[in-house]
């Protein structure tokens, strides 16, 4: 690991835990857990958000906050965080719209597409939750 730079080390970190969390949340509703959701995006948290802002808020706390590589992840992070949002909402809209159309041949097609693409911005908030709690783990963890 020492070879890997600590930015990276976060946000596989807050990458890794928010898939697992998806994988086993449904253990809390008393059902099995969801394998398949390991390799998924969409859902709680938003695992893109996560390792972004991950990797924003250890590259602050490195290197400072007033720092330019901090204020390029911090970019990054909310153009990513945005479009999560924004994507879910446009390709949502589009999915409704033809699984509504009348032609057959449409609404077979639109049944075969995901219930939701993207994320709510509760997923997004939950995103950035983990990601501080990985980025703090990971600064305080290496040296």
């Amino acid at each position: 690991m020492e070879n890997l730079p600590v930015a990276f080390i976060a946000a596989a970190v807050a990458m890794v835990t928010g898939q697992l969390i998806k994988v086993f949340s449904p253990v809390l509703k008393g059902k099995p857990p969801v394998f398949r959701n390991a390799f998924q995006a969409g859902g709680m948290p938003s695992t893109h958000t996560a390792a972004c802002a991950a990797m924003a808020i250890v590259t602050g706390l490195r290197e400072g906050f007033g720092s330019s590589t901090f204020a390029t992840a911090a970019v990054l992070t909310a153009v990513v965080a945005h479009d999560s949002v924004k994507v879910r909402g446009t390709l949502n809209t589009i999915i409704q719209i033809l699984r509504n159309s009348n032609d057959s041949e449409t609404v077979e097609k639109a049944g075969g597409l995901p219930e939701t693409i993207g994320h709510s911005v509760a997923e997004v908030a939950a995103g950035f939750l983990l990601a501080a709690l990985s980025a703090v783990a990971v600064h305080l963890l290496l040296p």
